[in-house]
């Protein structure tokens, strides 16, 4: 991988996945944001809870360190209060993105040091403006968008060392059509390429997919 998404505890382990709000609450950890109560994920939890999941996060007990986008989307959706608990995979972030507003524009920034995509500054702004009260419709938006500006920001940087402006979308993230549709037009409006998925799909389907072919060649 030439760039990832920092590493973050898990804690709990399948835990988080099953608990969005404990993915929230590790990223808060992460940006060095207080567990404040006026929080949607902090309120979600007892102080003995609380206590528990800090302790886990900071001992690195039963917490293995994720760099998932998934994750993210997770744990934003939790931080909106959209989705603290979920029943099938994908849940919080699909709900996320039903949430979003096709007329917000507006985006925040994430930092590229390195290899590392640090997406502590977006985790600062949106705790700030679910302070100042702007709804959950341009929050889920505004993440969206800073997504997909993250998008175009990796391909530029990677475009000015290699050339190549050709772009493949892979990943079950792209299953998300308001950050597929914003990222595509970015990408085509400096002059990239986007390869998209049509016959085969996004997520672990064509992952299964490759493992037939190459599977295929051994009988």
């Amino acid at each position: 991988r030439v760039f990832h998404l920092d590493y973050v505890p898990l804690p709990g382990g399948d835990a988080a996945v099953r608990n969005p709000g404990r993915m929230a609450l590790a990223y808060l950890h992460h940006a060095c944001l207080q567990w404040d109560a006026d929080l949607p994920p902090v309120t979600e939890y007892s102080s003995t809870e609380l206590s528990l999941i800090q302790r886990q996060i900071e001992k690195h007990i039963n917490s293995p360190l994720t760099s998932s986008m998934g994750r993210l989307f997770d744990a934003v959706s939790a931080l909106l209060g959209n989705c603290q608990h979920v029943s099938y995979e994908g849940q919080a972030a699909i709900e996320l993105e039903s949430l979003a507003d096709y007329a917000e524009e507006d985006y925040y920034p994430i930092d590229l040091q390195s290899r590392i995509i640090d997406v502590r500054p977006l985790w600062e702004c949106l705790v700030r403006d679910i302070r100042k009260g702007i709804t959950t419709a341009q929050l889920a938006a505004r993440f969206h968008n800073s997504i997909a500006q993250l998008g175009l920001q990796v391909c530029e940087n990677l475009r000015s060392q290699t050339g190549i402006d050709q772009v493949a979308l892979s990943g079950g993230v792209w299953q998300n059509i308001f950050l597929l549709t914003r990222t595509i037009a970015l990408l085509q409006s400096r002059g990239f390429t986007p390869l998209i998925h049509r016959r085969v799909p996004a997520n672990d389907g064509g992952i299964t997919l490759g493992q037939a072919v190459i599977a295929s060649f051994y009988q």
